[in-house]
């Protein structure tokens, strides 16, 4: 399977150094989106607020990003 990283930029920059052995990229995207998702909540918690501007970069094994998900991306707010 191939091993795809998780790179987070937020208030910080935070390189995943040892990533994830996923099926496919769809799979890739839907860890991506659970993570930020995860990160969106426990921000929320601790500060009472989020940029949805912040990002996680997916990467290939040799450092290639692959795709972006915003922290916007992530979730829908309604209502």
């Amino acid at each position: 399977m191939p091993l795809y990283r998780f790179h987070l930029h937020d208030d910080l920059f935070v390189e995943d150094e040892e990533g994830l052995e996923l099926a496919d990229l769809e799979a890739a995207r839907e860890q991506a989106l659970e993570s930020a998702r995860e990160l969106v909540c426990a921000h929320i918690r601790q500060f009472g607020n989020v940029n949805l501007d912040h990002y996680i970069d997916v990467a290939d094994e040799s450092g290639a990003i692959l795709f972006r998900i915003t922290f916007r991306d992530a979730f829908t707010v309604s209502g």
